[in-house]
C-alpha cells in the first residue's frame, strides 16, 4: 500500500467511523431522559462514539502493514483508548462550557450560537487527541504518539465544530449528526496523514516479494527492519531475513542504515555495506527484499 493509498485509508476508516457512531449515538440519545445526571450521560455519549471511532482507526497499521495479526489488537486498543478519550473529551467540553459561559455569556448574546460550540469542539478535539494516539501507545512510540495528539487534536477540533455547527446551519436536517460524525471522522483521518506525512524523513518502498508496492514513512529515529512484527517495519514473508536485520537511525539529521546481522549481506546502489548514510534514490537489497528510499 503506497502512501497516498494510506491516507485514503485513514479517510475511509473515518468516515466508516462516523456512520457506525451515529446509530450508537442516536440511541444515548434517546434513553438521555433516563439517565441520573446530565454528566453522566455525557460522558456515555462521548465514550460510545470514542469505541467506535478509535476502534476503526485502529485497525489502520493492521491493513497498511498488511500484517493481519496486527488488527484485532489494534481495534481492541483503539476501542479502548477511544472510550476513554471520548468520556474524558464529553467532561472536558462541559468544564470549558461552564467556563466560557462564565467569562463570556454577558458578552454573547446567543450562547447557543457561540458558547456551546466553542466548548463542546474542545471536548471532540480531546476525543482526537486519544483517537489519533492510540497507534503510538501500541508501539510505544514517542513520536507518533505526537503525531496523533497533533493530528487528532486538528482533526478534532475541525470535526467538532462542523458536528456541532450542523445543527446551527441545518436546523431542518434530520441528520445533521450523522453528516458532522462523518466530518469528523474525515478530519481526524485527514489531519492525522498531514502530520505524519509532514514530519517524516522519506519513505521506504518495497520493490519485491510479498509486500511488493509497500510503502513505509520514516518518522521514528530509530527505525528497525527485519521478520519480527515488533519492528517498524515488519517484513515477515522475507523467510531470508532476521528477526531484526537492520536498522535506521537520525544522525545529524542524516539517516543512516546498520546491518545488524552480517551473515546476511546488505548492498545499497549493489555495493556490500555494513553501515552506509542514505541518500534519496538509494535501493537497498538485504536477503530478498529489495527497497528503494524517496521522498514523502
Amino acid at each position: 500500500m503506497t502512501t497516498v493509498s494510506s491516507k485514503l485509508l485513514l479517510l475511509a476508516l473515518g468516515f466508516l467511523g462516523g456512520i457506525a457512531a451515529w446509530p450508537a449515538a442516536e440511541l444515548v440519545l434517546y434513553y438521555q431522559g433516563s439517565f441520573l445526571s446530565y454528566l453522566a450521560f455525557l460522558a456515555l455519549l462521548g465514550a460510545v462514539v470514542g469505541v467506535l471511532m478509535g476502534a476503526f482507526f485502529g485497525a489502520a497499521e493492521g491493513i497498511t502493514s498488511r500484517v493481519r495479526r496486527r488488527i484485532p489488537s489494534g481495534i481492541l486498543l483503539g476501542a479502548l483508548v477511544g472510550c476513554v478519550g471520548g468520556a474524558a473529551g464529553a467532561l472536558v467540553g462541559q468544564a470549558a462550557l461552564w467556563l466560557i459561559g462564565g467569562m463570556f455569556l454577558l458578552s454573547y448574546k446567543n450562547m447557543q450560537s457561540v458558547v456551546l460550540p466553542v466548548s463542546r469542539a474542545i471536548g471532540w478535539a480531546v476525543l482526537g487527541i486519544f483517537v489519533g494516539a492510540a497507534e503510538g501507545f501500541r508501539a510505544l512510540s514517542p513520536k507518533k504518539i505526537a503525531v496523533g495528539v497533533l493530528g487528532g487534536f486538528l482533526g478534532g477540533m475541525v470535526g467538532g465544530f462542523a458536528l456541532e455547527y450542523s445543527r446551527l446551519l441545518l436546523p431542518g436536517f434530520a441528520l445533521f449528526r450523522l453528516l458532522g460524525l462523518v466530518i469528523l471522522g474525515l478530519a481526524i483521518g485527514l489531519f492525522y496523514g498531514l502530520i505524519e506525512q509532514g514530519l517524516s524523513f522519506g519513505v521506504l518502498r518495497i520493490l519485491a516479494g510479498e509486500l511488493k508496492g509497500k510503502e513505509f514513512l520514516l518518522t521514528e529515529r530509530r527505525v528497525r527492519i527485519g521478520r519480527s512484527l515488533r519492528n517498524e517495519i515488519a517484513l515477515p514473508a522475507y523467510e531470508d531475513l532476521g528477526e531484526v536485520q537492520a536498522d535506521i537511525r537520525m544522525r545529524k539529521g542524516e539517516p543512516v542504515i546498520k546491518n545488524l546481522e552480517p551473515q546476511v549481506a546488505m548492498l545499497v546502489n549493489e555495493e556490500k555495506v555494513q553501515e552506509r548514510k542514505l541518500k534519496f534514490g538509494d535501493v537497498i537489497k538485504i536477503g530478498s527484499a529489495r527497497i528503494f528510499y524517496k521522498y514523502g
